[in-house]
């Protein structure tokens, strides 16, 4: 199954520290590097790529770059992320949903860095993840890019479409 998605990329100042320092605590797949992004926009199988690109091609692409700075955990769908505060990025969703007749929703910008599969010692996890990072774990790039999704019994496999930059 393909599906497409809208997304800002990240880069991580150190993801092997990251991964060394959370391994430990949990079971299941690291995210690649190269693909770590903040979803803005899912698409899913409604649109075709040349359609999306058509619709958005001439879209004023605008938000403010910011720092990740923090953790979480999402229970519901037992993702370890790491997030980032910026309001800019639900205008830029506010603004794009109409072109693309998408529903009115509230964001929570993150990146997804490990689908878990389990725990390995679950209150070591949460104590590390709960303490703040005394430096920024990175930062969002200044472009956008169309990606499709191909899911794969190992994981879902991330192709870059078409990037407009800021």
């Amino acid at each position: 199954m393909n599906r497409l998605f809208l997304a800002i990329p990240v880069h991580l100042y150190d993801y092997p520290k990251i991964r060394h320092d959370f391994d430990p605590f949990l079971e299941g797949r690291w995210r690649e590097e190269a693909t770590l992004h903040v979803t803005i926009a899912f698409l899913g199988k409604r649109f075709n790529a040349a359609d999306v690109i058509e619709k958005v091609d001439a879209f004023p692409w605008a938000f403010e770059l910011s720092k990740l700075e923090g953790w979480d955990y999402f229970t519901q769908s037992r993702v370890f992320v790491a997030t980032t505060y910026n309001p800019s990025l639900q205008t830029l969703y506010d603004r794009l949903s109409p072109l693309l007749e998408l529903e009115s929703t509230l964001l929570n910008p993150h990146v997804t860095l490990m689908r878990v599969k389990g725990f390995k010692d679950t209150e070591a996890f949460f104590r590390t993840q709960k303490e703040p990072s005394p430096d920024a774990l990175g930062y969002l790039k200044p472009k956008v890019i169309l990606y499709r999704s191909i899911l794969h019994p190992y994981g879902a496999e991330y192709q870059p479409l078409k990037e407009w930059h800021l």
